[in-house]
């Protein structure tokens, strides 16, 4: 793509500019909400029969959810030991917490048997898979029949630049190859799957927060800008690792909000026979 011609000054402060401006930007374009992953959970007709597999589960607030509105039961699953107390913290204290279990482990070695499991719900966590295609693999053992895979799930675009991914990803765990979606979809494919949706979600989640005010990305601009004009006050205060969780994770957000991160949801199903 070739350089943009550049703008003229009067141009940039034509008359009338600002109200225009003004107009077309303090508008709502309706972006959908997060709630848009258990949609997509609930036409899959879950219910009190099917068990649904959260792989990487963290605190076990999406196992909650679900068991919550679709009356299924859930098992949560999550490599982190702090994570998992946690989790078992929130399920003994929420009202629908005896339809959760925990479990520890990884999406690559599945605490689970043979097609026990009706769906599995990825959130946010398949960039942290280090062998994809075996935890791809673990998945279609571990489904039934017909059963689905819903990940939710960033990339990088183009407009991330050599530089940014480096630093993000080494700071927030990020394993390189797992931000590509053309990868991502090779390996679904070769694993057995069909892909039957694809919804690139790009910035509508965290524009609906702003809008509604319920998890605002601005705030992390604000912590970026802090940790980034204090960083060297912040890295003593915080700790080295801990610096840079908070900046990765502050950019995280910013990334996904100016093009840098394109968040996906696909919708993957395991063919009730073989080649169907």
């Amino acid at each position: 793509m070739g350089q943009a011609e550049a703008i003229t000054l009067d141009e940039m402060y034509h008359p009338g500019g600002a109200d225009a401006v003004n107009r077309a930007l303090n508008r709502s374009y309706h972006p959908r909400s997060h709630g848009l992953v258990f949609e997509i959970v609930d036409d899959l007709d879950i219910g009190p029969a099917d068990v649904v597999l959260d792989i990487g589960g963290r605190y076990a607030a999406h196992s909650l959810a679900m068991v919550e509105m679709f009356g299924c039961r859930a098992v949560c699953v999550d490599p982190v030991d702090s994570n998992n107390e946690r989790a078992r913290t929130a399920v003994a204290e929420h009202p629908a917490g005896s339809r959760v279990s925990i479990r520890r482990g990884v999406m690559e070695d599945i605490p689970g048997s043979d097609g026990e499991f009706d769906l599995i719900f990825s959130h946010d966590m398949f960039f942290h898979v280090v062998d994809a295609d075996r935890a791809l693999a673990e998945g279609h053992r571990v489904l039934k029949p017909g059963g689905h895979l819903l990940v939710y799930q960033l990339f990088a675009t183009d407009l991330l630049e050599p530089g940014e991914r480096a630093r993000l990803y080494a700071d927030v765990a990020v394993v390189p190859e797992r931000m590509e979606p053309d990868d991502f979809e090779r390996r679904a494919s070769k694993a057995g799957f069909t892909i039957e949706m694809i919804d690139i979600v790009g910035s509508e989640f965290r524009e609906a927060s702003e809008e509604d005010g319920t998890n605002l990305t601005s705030r992390q601009l604000l912590y970026a800008a802090r940790l980034l004009r204090e960083s060297t006050a912040l890295r003593a205060e915080l700790g080295e690792s801990e610096y840079r969780v908070e900046l990765g994770n502050a950019l995280w957000g910013v990334y996904q909000m100016i093009g840098k991160l394109e968040p996906r949801i696909y919708l993957l199903r395991k063919p009730t026979a073989p080649n169907a």
